[in-house]
């Protein structure tokens, strides 16, 4: 059993390099393998097809984005400090691993016709629309929902600025997003100040 949960966490830490590096509809499940110094069969015996393997490979890069994201805003006062933290995690999250924007946008844009993969984009989505909405919440704002769909448009902006200028835009571009959401956050809270 130990085993088998290995080549599991072998062969996913693999795709999820590789779909991510080199493309979803670029890459076959012998280059996975390959990467994963595993055999066809063995990523076969693990994962029905192609799309159960990107669909796994992006469940576990969104597990450990949660965890690192998690530990990043544990030391962070609750409110407004929490969300500006939030904003810093993605311009090191960009800037140090992820070249080519958000894997999950990219997955969604490169297989558009596939349930499988779209689900694990959803739920990624769903997860940090959760996140984004318990942090609104906590600075005490009128509507934490509107106002954390409003930052995950940002966030997602941010994505496709450094997908098409690449990680050194990383930087500029959540300075700029931040900017943005604290003006909305003041706009969602200015209602408190007032009364």
């Amino acid at each position: 059993m130990q085993r088998n949960t290995t080549s599991r966490a072998r062969l996913l830490a693999a795709a999820e390099q590789v779909f991510y590096e080199q493309g979803i509809t670029r890459t076959n499940i012998d280059t996975v393998a390959r990467a994963a110094k595993a055999t066809k069969p063995t990523v076969y015996a693990h994962f029905a097809s192609k799309s159960a393997l990107v669909a796994g490979a992006l469940e576990a890069r969104q597990q450990r984005i949660a965890a690192d994201l998690a530990a990043h805003l544990a030391d962070e006062e609750p409110g407004a400090p929490r969300l500006t933290a939030l904003f810093d995690w993605f311009a090191s999250w960009y800037e140090h691993a992820n070249g080519r924007g958000c894997a999950f946008l990219n997955a969604a844009a490169e297989s558009p016709a596939d349930d499988t993969v779209a689900a694990a984009v959803r739920a990624e989505k769903q997860w940090l629309l959760r996140v984004l909405r318990e942090l609104c919440a906590e600075t005490g704002c009128d509507h934490p929902d509107e106002l954390a769909s409003q930052l995950l448009l940002l966030i997602d902006g941010v994505a496709a600025r450094v997908l098409v200028h690449g990680p050194g835009e990383a930087s500029a571009a959540t300075t700029a997003a931040a900017h943005a959401a604290a003006a909305l956050l003041a706009s969602a809270t200015h209602s408190h100040g007032a009364s």
